[in-house]
């Protein structure tokens, strides 16, 4: 898990398609600047 999570250690870490965005407040930044959706759709810069 820690290699997979880059090393993070807190939790909760989010997966998404087997990759490592981070935890909830990464989640939200991501969401809040529309690339949650970009990565959810496979168009991911």
């Amino acid at each position: 898990m820690t290699q997979k999570s880059g090393g993070r250690r807190t939790v909760p870490q989010i997966f998404i398609d087997g990759k490592c965005i981070g935890g909830f407040d990464d989640l939200n930044r991501l969401n809040d600047s529309a690339q949650l959706d970009k990565i959810l759709t496979g168009n991911a810069e």
